[in-house]
């Protein structure tokens, strides 16, 4: 994993490096994701992103753009009995940061796919219910892999949107869990700063 890690951070520091000069456009993302899992009894997970890109323009068609972003999801937690017998579900926060690595290919000027890699590091996770907080984090795999397929429409003025897929190939648990994969849809919209 931390070869991987290593590889995908060369990979985009070279070729930042390497087009910085003309062909590097910035920018933001926000939007929703839904998760779920194999496990047998997981919940989808609603959750929000927010992060920034680096579009790095390899030629007409083809470009790279590294990501860092922030998510946020949150799912029903365990089921708890109340005093006079009432059931109660916890509510379970995820919190993380994942650094992608997409491969865009233009099929028109403002029309791409894209695919890649994603790293996952897990900042914390805790379950909320009947006034007190738990902390599990130690339930989690601090770092996983997850491989991305994505479309995407630039707008005028710098905006976009777009839409992607995530399918885990790392488990993000551990014990019990580590038989456990992520999968994600995302719906966002983007902004490009335009270059003096």
């Amino acid at each position: 994993m931390k070869k991987f890690l290593f590889a995908l951070l060369a990979v985009t520091s070279v070729a930042t490096g390497t087009y910085a000069q003309k062909k590097v456009n910035y920018g933001l993302k926000a939007g929703l994701n839904l998760s779920n899992s194999n496990a047998q009894f997981d919940d989808i997970r609603a959750g929000i992103f927010a992060g920034g890109f680096a579009e790095i323009k390899l030629n007409k068609h083809w470009a790279l753009q590294p990501e860092l972003v922030y998510y946020r999801n949150v799912s029903p937690g365990l089921a708890y009995f109340t005093p006079d017998d009432h059931v109660v579900r916890a509510k379970k926060k995820e919190d993380f940061i994942a650094i992608p690595l997409m491969v865009k290919y233009y099929i028109k000027p403002k029309l791409y796919v894209e695919a890649g890699p994603e790293v996952n590091f897990v900042l914390a996770a805790k379950e909320e219910g009947l006034g007190h907080s738990q902390n599990i984090t130690f339930l989690y795999d601090r770092l996983n892999v997850s491989g991305s397929l994505g479309v995407g429409y630039q707008l005028p003025h710098g905006f976009g949107v777009n839409a992607r897929y995530s399918l885990g190939v790392q488990s993000p648990g551990v014990g019990p869990s580590a038989t456990t994969y992520n999968n994600t849809g995302k719906v966002g919209i983007t902004y490009t700063f335009k270059r003096k």
